[in-house]
């Protein structure tokens, strides 16, 4: 993927070259494009699991994230690989560490609200279970300001930047606070740690060809689903999720909301990393029976067996990339001992490299290399082939038609010039583009809405069924997945709607404008095609694995339960808070997800018809700035170089590409 975004690069810095002024500035910012190109991996599962740790191998940098985190805490831990820190007027010139704090509104929604579990305790009429959230968050709440003082307020909504990263800064923001027992760890640990909403770290690692950003979340089992809302936000704009499981408790009972979530991704979106092998009895005679039991789970939540699973240990590739043992624990040194024997094919490497590969980091990088390679990789290179043949097609019309010496180019389109019906075109396919949204967008609403009538109207004839059985006594719970499927199903049947009906839209689009090239060029060019714009991708519709009240098994629920009496408000009440929770997800796909991705469509080819309309223009209708550029682009032409050779030879490069 490296040498074709190489290729790629180069391409584009010989047709910035040979093209005029407009051409090159466009081709410049079509590289920067791909310089700026860093596929997002986000890290998720249970606490303890090991998540910090396996991303601090993979940052080259042990220790660099604290492993244990203070259970108030919603910390997002990014760690970009590669990549230059955006332009901070506040802070260094350099930044190598940016601490982002909650603003007024997300730390009233938790402390006021108790956030989304206590969204769900009032929606439900929960009020018990409520008002011991409060007490509890008020704690919290009470804490913070102890530790932070007259600074509190202040510091809401800002952030920290700082030119350096070290793990004693970034235990200031992240790591665990009051539960630091007296004499142990830095005395800052956890100052901000309570109010930290996102930490960004940005480190060069020379290794890596490419550049990536390690995304670790905090576990999602904690009080209030803070968690749950962070890493469902994380994985939206996610290209892979790597899900960290506990070698001693893979897939147990707690997992269940994370398996709710990595449902909704695709296949090859998830790699599950079965991590501390090295506290297994027998890691050789265990992993197989582990392997079998994570695919009877995967299978009861219709995830495919082609998912990546990668057996390992975080702790062995510590060792291996510090070169010493002094990380592992007896027991865990023992087990590499007899795992390694176990394999006779590593016998005679070197002892640390045989750690490393035991320690399934080889396996992972390898997963995610190909999937990434495969995904955001080729897309983005589709995308920048298609814009650069483009580019190079207008900017090889706009000198075909300068050979004159910039003389204007009429063609009469029916009594109206090229520019003209250009600008038909695209006030034509803006309102097309807009219409066709507006469907895409009331079938989806319709379809959910749909599929919560059914879902609530089979849950309560279960009900009834039940009263009339049972009578009023027990508790009685219908499962919410049935309704996830029907959601899941009309979000499918969007994103291949959207897929099939915008192609069509932009294949027209681009049909029509190169029409009128044809029609201004002639038969000067031979063939000149140009591509339809590249489709918006649709993310994955990972909000329906949020957890909502019917997945909810506790005390709550049986008070619920019990405080009502008689058929009628049974069935109206229930009846009452699915639809409000359907209606939560519905609204939270469509104001999330499905809005960015309309908006994002019509953007597309609304760009597309503007560069198009322009380049009509300098070809039609020449101004003093277009002629000089021309007579720059002829200089060139007369000075030896054949720049229309050039554009040809540009153009079958990116066709090979394509191929």
């Amino acid at each position: 993927m490296a040498t074709s975004f190489a290729e790629l690069s180069e391409t584009l810095d010989r047709l910035a070259s040979v093209g005029d002024e407009r051409t090159a500035s466009r081709a410049v910012g079509l590289k920067a494009r791909l310089e700026e190109f860093s596929a997002k991996i986000t890290f998720v599962g249970q606490v303890k699991a090991g998540k910090s740790a396996l991303t601090n191998i993979l940052a080259a940098t042990p220790e660099l994230l604290p492993s244990d985190v203070n259970p108030w805490t919603s910390v997002v831990t990014t760690v970009a690989i590669n990549t230059k820190a955006p332009a901070d007027t506040d802070g260094p010139t350099n930044t190598k560490a940016r601490f982002t704090f909650f603003n007024r509104d997300e730390w009233d929604n938790l402390v006021v609200g108790g956030g989304r579990l206590g969204e769900l305790a009032e929606r439900s009429g929960a009020q018990e279970e409520l008002a011991d959230i409060q007490r509890q968050v008020q704690a919290m709440r009470d804490a913070t300001k102890a530790r932070l003082g007259k600074h509190f307020e202040l510091l809401l909504g800002q952030h920290h930047a700082y030119g350096y990263v070290d793990p004693e800064l970034v235990e200031r923001y992240v790591c665990l606070g009051d539960d630091i027992a007296p004499g142990e760890g830095n005395a800052q640990s956890g100052r901000f740690a309570d109010i930290t909403k996102s930490a960004e770290l940005f480190l060069d690692i020379p290794e890596y060809d490419v550049s990536l950003t390690l995304c670790d979340t905090p576990g999602v089992n904690d009080t209030f689903m803070m968690r749950e809302q962070i890493t469902l936000r994380s994985l939206r704009g996610s290209e892979l999720c790597v899900v960290v499981l506990s070698a001693h408790q893979a897939l147990s009972t707690v997992d269940m909301a994370l398996m709710r979530i990595i449902s909704n991704l695709e296949n090859r979106q998830i790699i599950l990393f079965v991590n501390r092998v090295d506290e297994l009895q027998n890691p050789a005679a265990q992993i197989d029976e582990i392997r079998k039991g994570i695919l009877a789970t995967l299978k009861k939540f219709n995830i495919a067996a082609d998912v990546g699973i990668v057996f390992g240990s975080a702790k062995w590739g510590e060792a291996a990339l510090t070169g010493t043992y002094e990380c592992l624990s007896s027991d865990s040194r023992k087990a590499l001992e007899e795992f390694a024997a176990a394999h006779p094919e590593h016998a005679g490497a070197d002892e640390w490299e045989t750690a490393w590969n035991l320690s399934g980091l080889p396996g992972l990088l390898t997963a995610i290399a190909e999937r990434v390679s495969e995904g955001a990789g080729r897309r983005l290179l589709e995308r920048i082939r298609r814009n650069a043949r483009n580019l190079t097609n207008e900017a090889r019309a706009t000198l075909q038609a300068r050979r004159s010496g910039g003389a204007t180019v009429t063609v009469d389109f029916a009594g109206h010039s090229a520019a003209s019906v250009m600008t038909q075109l695209g006030a034509k396919y803006e309102g097309d583009v807009a219409t066709l949204c507006q469907q895409l967008r009331d079938d989806l609403i319709q379809r959910m809405n749909a599929a919560e009538s059914g879902f609530v109207k089979r849950a309560t004839d279960s009900l009834l069924e039940h009263l009339e059985r049972h009578g009023e006594s027990g508790t009685w719970q219908y499962d919410p997945t049935g309704l996830r499927v029907l959601q899941r199903a009309a979000y499918l049947s969007f994103t291949r709607a959207m897929s099939t009906k915008l192609s069509k839209l932009y294949e027209d689009a681009a049909r029509h404008v190169e029409a009128v090239y044809a029609a201004v060029l002639s038969s000067e060019e031979g063939e000149f095609r140009i591509e339809a714009p590249h489709l918006p991708r649709v993310p994955a519709p990972v909000g329906l694995g949020k957890t909502i009240a019917l997945d909810l098994q506790s005390t709550w629920w049986r008070r619920w339960w019990q405080k009502r009496r008689g058929y009628e408000a049974f069935a109206k009440d229930y009846a009452h808070l699915i639809r409000a929770e359907a209606n939560s997800i519905t609204r939270d796909l469509e104001e999330n997800q499905v809005a960015a991705v309309l908006e994002n469509a019509r953007a597309i080819l609304r760009e597309f018809m503007k560069e198009h309309q322009e380049t009509i223009r300098r070809i039609t209708q020449p101004d003093a700035e277009i002629a000089e550029d021309a007579r720059k682009a002829l200089g060139v032409l007369q000075a030896g170089t054949d720049t229309g050779a050039a554009f040809g030879e540009i153009l079958r490069g990116l066709d090979e590409m394509a191929a």
